[in-house]
């Protein structure tokens, strides 16, 4: 269990860049709106963005479900294991 100014799990860390590239693409996906349609970026995005936005937003959203799941497994995992150290503290779940 991570207590106050422990340092966060990989999981949590990735989350940040996965959510800083979709928002990124969005960003670029409006700029393309007002950009010459001719220009590479352009073909691309309108040829693939919404493929990429669903597949950066999956990756998100299972970053985030992963994370808080091993979050929650170890939390239970020390609860557990600090009852059995400690049998006359009873922690209800």
């Amino acid at each position: 269990m991570r207590g106050p100014g422990a340092p966060a799990s990989l999981l949590f860390k990735l989350i940040v860049p996965a959510t800083a590239i979709f928002i990124i693409t969005i960003m670029s996906l409006i700029a393309v709106v007002f950009s010459d349609q001719q220009a590479p970026v352009a073909k691309f995005l309108n040829k693939h963005g919404t493929r990429l936005l669903m597949v950066e937003f999956a990756a998100v959203m299972g970053l985030s479900f992963l994370a808080m799941t091993v979050d929650r497994i170890r939390t239970l995992r020390h609860i557990r294991n600090s009852s059995k150290e400690n049998p006359e503290r009873k922690v209800a779940d």
